[in-house]
């Protein structure tokens, strides 16, 4: 029994959704792009993928109230996200229930990072 070990971020459920549906975007966005659409692509991606390890750097900080001002600046990083997918979206890259499901879960997952108090 390890009784001062901290959770992992792996094992918190706020990195966990972030990183699913990381993993989902990756999966929508297989493929090749015509050149004018891969910076959009690439921006969807990068945005997200530093949602994923703010969220995981916030998680990991041993000063909680630290670690709370890290995730609290996060939620601003899922409107980058979700301005990024709405572009993709808007540009023809994802259909109307990939970007519905996507913008979804990213609006769940900015919901519950604003209730991780």
């Amino acid at each position: 029994m390890n009784r001062g070990r901290s959770m992992s971020f792996h094992e918190h459920k706020l990195w966990q959704d972030a990183y699913v549906v990381l993993m989902d975007l990756h999966e929508a966005f297989e493929g090749e792009f015509e050149d004018s659409n891969k910076e959009i692509v690439e921006q969807v991606l990068e945005s997200a993928t530093s949602l994923s390890a703010k969220i995981a750097d916030g998680l990991s900080r041993l000063d909680k109230r630290f670690g709370r001002q890290i995730l609290l600046d996060t939620i601003g990083m899922v409107a980058v996200v979700r301005t990024h997918l709405a572009v993709a979206w808007g540009r023809g890259l994802l259909d109307d229930e990939t970007f519905r499901s996507l913008d979804g879960k990213y609006e769940t997952l900015g919901i519950a990072l604003q209730q991780n108090r």
